[in-house]
């Protein structure tokens, strides 16, 4: 070994590490100095010497921090025509943003001198001087989002700030912009994107699919409309109305546009101040509650943000009238004096922090809580309601894993009852079931596995085993050893999707007529689920025609459903097509659709089951090629041994 300096040919006083390169095992600790071995010399200086990268580079890089997808493009273009001064945006998309995203608005527009500055990078009228960072009032601010933009798609700007229909149009393409033309123009712009990342093709390649990129551009619409009621949005995805939202009196009624007048209706309306700082929270009811809500909006100055802090309290205060695990949808605008925040800590502006957070979560905290205390819904009535508090169980948060589960299941029931596969393990079941009740044997005796029984015996035989209902939630059946305990949503889920995927193939399945049809109101993005997806529904039993607006009609359901529960079955499938993350689903089409089915249509949990209806659940279930999870993974079987039993009491 040699010392540093050596091996570099120098001495220390004269030794020089810029631009030089070693692996990092070269290095290591010796007791008087760093050393390297002598066969690890400097590598070829010039393949590493520091450069400046080229403006286009540059470019894409910055545009990557702020141009993460079609609804990146889309939110900045908004949020500048709503910092115009607009009071009419209209919205054209196609292919989901990725041929085109459009924006026109009625606002101020510019001149010709600040339409070539506009598309500069670091080029804003909202910020002069480096104070005005610390009192931003407006949603744009960075002068980013144009030269972002234009860095990535094909680009062009037109706007006018007169009357006489005169304008001036910027075209810029992949960073690179000509020089402005005249051009007939109303008063207002229109900035269009096309060809997005067409010089960028490894960012596209990591896209979602076409599906997730619209629904991404539906909730993006969904949430900027909130906060400003008086601006009139309407939205065309490929030649087709998703969105028309007149001005509004007020946010309730511009929620009412988006998530429907009943939902708005209901909401609880909180409102708390103090010096500096006010929030108006609406609040779904406890009654209403979700495991995983619809809505949980935060605007901050009318700025839509994410903040743990806020959400936190808001959860907590709804927490002091129901279960923990119930949360609730909630819009909530906090109006702030711009000096207290900082909304320059996030690339996208997706963030802010506060000065003093502790204060900010006490604050919405009461203000909440106060807010449900004073709307008289007490914790007695909110589980009076009974259903709806139920159902939200089946709808509830992440599945519990088991790692492994599906197989030590087929393993316990193969070692003991000699099965081969699911459905075979279900019927050697049924078959000890029976046998125990006809020949009353001793549990623990020797038996046949080869009893067969017709499907009527089999029947007959599982309507005299003897199931218990716990909590409205759960069976508990006997077998050979011990008990079963089934989860009576996930395991007729695991029914309804298996037979739902069997019909997709067949023709349309029995349906019964409504006398008076049943109308749903939904969210836009809600809506174009169902209409997109009208040749599945229909598949299942059901009609569903457009009721203009935001609703939809039910006129048929599937034979089997009660009118009862039509609003809401069909309300969990839309939410699970929204919500569902497994790949196979969001892949496969009539995978996704089948689930969605089986989880909006299964009995909930809470709902009494008698002894027939029970026997006959069983009975489907171990008919199942699977019996063992739901559609999303989630167990529908738990078995306890008589050993385990007897291990709890101490036997």
């Amino acid at each position: 070994m040699v010392e540093l300096a050596d091996a570099l040919g120098s001495g220390p006083s004269e030794c020089k590490l810029v631009g030089v390169r070693f692996p990092p095992s070269a290095f290591f600790l010796h007791p008087d100095s760093y050393a390297i071995s002598p066969a690890l010399l400097p590598m070829d200086k010039n393949s590493d010497d520091i450069e400046v990268l080229s403006q286009s580079v540059i470019e894409k890089i910055a545009a990557g921090e702020t141009i993460e997808r079609p609804a990146s493009v889309l939110k900045e273009l908004i949020e500048n025509a709503i910092d115009a001064d607009a009071t009419k945006i209209d919205i054209e998309v196609r292919d989901s943003g990725f041929s085109v995203i459009r924006v026109t608005d009625n606002g101020g527009g510019m001149s010709v001198g600040n339409l070539e500055k506009s598309i500069l990078r670091h080029a804003t009228s909202k910020i002069r001087s480096e104070n005005d960072l610390y009192a931003v009032g407006t949603l744009g601010f960075r002068g980013e989002a144009l030269a972002s933009i234009g860095a990535v798609s094909r680009m062009n700007i037109s706007s006018s700030i007169g009357q006489d229909g005169l304008g001036y149009s910027i075209v810029s393409e992949g960073g690179f912009a000509e020089r402005p033309q005249p051009v007939s123009h109303v008063r207002g712009t229109t900035v269009s994107s096309s060809d997005l990342f067409f010089n960028t093709p490894a960012r596209k390649k990591f896209m979602k699919t076409p599906r997730g990129e619209q629904m991404a551009l539906m909730r993006l619409l969904e949430q900027i409309v909130v906060p400003f009621p008086a601006k009139h949005f309407t939205a065309s995805f490929d030649g087709k109305t998703v969105l028309d939202t007149p001005p509004a009196d007020s946010v309730r009624e511009r929620i009412g546009q988006i998530a429907g007048p009943r939902f708005a209706r209901s909401l609880i309306e909180c409102d708390g101040a103090r010096e500096g700082l006010a929030v108006r929270i609406y609040l779904s009811r406890p009654e209403d509650s979700r495991g995983r809500p619809r809505f949980q909006n935060l605007y901050v100055n009318a700025r839509k943000v994410e903040c743990d802090t806020i959400a936190y309290a808001i959860r907590e205060a709804f927490s002091q009238f129901t279960k923990v695990e119930f949360r609730p949808s909630f819009f909530c605008f906090v109006d702030v004096d711009p000096a207290s925040i900082d909304v320059n800590v996030h690339p996208t502006k997706r963030k802010v922090k506060f000065e003093d957070e502790k204060r900010l979560f006490g604050f919405i905290f009461e203000s909440a809580r106060k807010g449900l205390q004073s709307s008289a819904v007490s914790r007695e009535e909110a589980f009076s309601g009974g259903g709806a508090v139920h159902e939200a169980l089946s709808a509830g948060g992440p599945a519990p894993t088991s790692p492994g589960f599906p197989g030590n299941v087929r393993e316990a029931f193969a070692g003991e009852y000699g099965a081969k596969t699911p459905r075979e393990a279900g019927q050697t079941i049924l078959s000890f079931m029976a046998q125990e009740k006809f020949d009353n044997k001793d549990l623990d005796a020797p038996t046949d596995n080869t009893i067969q029984l017709t499907d009527n015996e089999r029947e007959a035989a599982w309507s005299l085993i003897s199931c218990y209902q716990i909590h409205g939630m759960f069976i508990l059946a006997p077998i050979k050893n011990g008990i079963l305990l089934i989860d009576q949503h996930a395991a007729h889920e695991r029914i309804l999707y298996e037979q739902a995927l069997d019909e997709m193939g067949k023709s349309n399945a029995d349906s019964q007529q409504l006398l008076f049809p049943i109308v749903v109101e939904f969210s836009p993005a809600e809506k174009a689920v169902v209409l997109s997806g009208n040749e599945y529904f229909k598949r299942f039993g059901f009609e569903i025609q457009d009721f203009g607006g935001s609703a939809v009609s039910l006129s048929a359901l599937p034979a089997f459903m009660r009118d009862s529960n039509a609003e809401s079955a069909v309300r969990d499938m839309v939410r699970y097509l929204l919500e569902e993350k497994r790949e196979t689903h969001f892949i496969d089409a009539q995978k996704r659709f089948s689930a969605a089915f089986a989880c909006g249509a299964a009995i909930k949990a809470g709902q009494k089951l008698s002894q027939e209806e029970m026997n006959g659940l069983l009975n489907n279930l171990f008919s199942t090629e699977n019996p063992y999870i739901c559609p999303h993974g989630r167990p529908t079987i738990v078995r306890i041994s008589l050993d385990e039993l007897s291990r709890r009491f101490l036997r």
